[in-house]
């Protein structure tokens, strides 16, 4: 063999830095960091589906994550639903007073020089 080969410096190969695990979260707690709450979305959308209070931190501010009762729809009234609420009088007059309160823009040509 060559002895120019054995003559070399011997370099130590990298070792990855074991520090950079990630920190486990803790489930326990009520308050979970921006980030963390991105990573575990589903699994605190499961807790506050329970019933806990789940608070989100960014920086100073504080958000709540929890569950929304449904909205009841809004039911379809049949045709005629209003029509003996207002008499035909004042029905003409909400109508008449409807026409008046309309800004009309002024005509072409008339008025402007």
């Amino acid at each position: 063999m060559d002895a120019s080969l054995q003559t070399g410096y011997i370099q130590l190969m990298k070792v990855a830095n074991q520090s950079r695990r990630k920190r486990k979260v803790n489930w326990r707690s009520d308050s979970f960091s921006l980030s963390n709450a991105k990573t575990y979305l589903g699994r605190l959308m499961e807790k506050a589906g329970k019933g806990q209070t789940v608070y989100i931190m960014r920086g100073e501010r504080r958000f709540i994550l929890q569950v929304v009762p449904p909205v009841d729809p809004i039911p379809i009234r049949p045709a005629g639903y209003f029509a003996n609420c207002y008499s035909r009088e004042e029905i003409q007059e909400q109508n008449c007073l409807a026409k008046a309160s309309i800004i009309r823009p002024a005509a072409e040509g008339k008025g402007e020089k």
